[in-house]
């Protein structure tokens, strides 16, 4: 690894931190304390104050959500999808054996990224190539691949037909690592599967590095909104899903400019 590439995707994960919630809200707040004298400092609380209220509420949740998970329809039917040569699954969550944790095993975004892998599978046997390795530079590698590796093989895909890239950090270097692959193998289009939020942001990469990609989204979770006064209330859930889209949003930014500029 380039020292200089390493430090940029250390500096990148700082930098994610400090622009999504909680924190840039509690710098908000921490200028609000230390100018609270000033007029504009108590405007500024009354601002942060609206911004949580509204940006945590259901109804902004799905306003953030609905066109990032919109953009591209789940593939019910692979075969009138043309040929194809494999299924690409980005990783999400898993979760290492260690402390109250007796096995490995993985958050609910990857099981259902699995789940329409193993699901597409079935319908046309295609290998299936596991790609995301580990992220969080300051803990030691847990072989998080091999943990979505080993829940295909378990749910009875051979183990023949399950691949594994383990080098990648974020979706863009997944493209780059899978278009080596790829080559390598001889396979040209294939399935892409990732979560519906992350489609847009993964077709970005992947149509930049690796050509002929099938969206093949899975793990929707803006079904039929029946909207009701608890909605405007901010709450745990749509924080996770508001962080979750601004996140999405911020990525698409990224990957436009390092698909037109950057030379991996």
């Amino acid at each position: 690894m380039i020292p200089c590439v390493q430090l940029m995707f250390v500096l990148k994960q700082f930098l994610k931190a400090l622009v999504l919630p909680p924190l840039v809200w509690m710098f908000l707040l921490l200028v609000v304390l230390i100018w609270w004298r000033r007029r504009w400092a108590r405007r500024l609380l009354f601002v942060t104050f609206c911004l949580i209220v509204v940006l945590h509420s259901g109804i902004c949740g799905y306003l953030l959500r609905y066109p990032l998970e919109s953009r591209y329809p789940p593939l019910l039917e692979p075969t009138k999808a043309g040929p194809y040569d494999a299924i690409v699954v980005l990783t999400a969550s898993t979760i290492p054996a260690g402390g109250l944790i007796p096995f490995p095993s993985i958050d609910e975004g990857m099981f259902r990224r699995l789940e329409e892998a193993w699901r597409l599978y079935r319908i046309q046997a295609k290998p299936i190539v596991i790609s995301g390795g580990h992220v969080n530079p300051f803990t030691p590698d847990q072989d998080e691949n091999k943990i979505a590796r080993d829940y295909l093989i378990g749910w009875g895909v051979p183990t023949v037909d399950v691949l594994g890239e383990a080098q990648s950090r974020d979706t863009f270097e997944s493209a780059v690592n899978v278009a080596r692959l790829l080559r390598e193998k001889g396979w040209k289009r294939y399935l892409l599967v990732t979560s519906a939020v992350h489609m847009p942001r993964s077709m970005l990469a992947f149509a930049s590095r690796t050509p002929e990609p099938i969206p093949a989204p899975g793990d929707f979770t803006v079904g039929k909104r029946d909207l009701t006064v608890l909605d405007i209330f901010p709450t745990e859930h749509a924080a996770r899903g508001v962080v979750a889209s601004v996140h999405e949003y911020l990525g698409l930014v990224n990957y436009y400019w390092r698909a037109r500029f950057s030379n991996d």
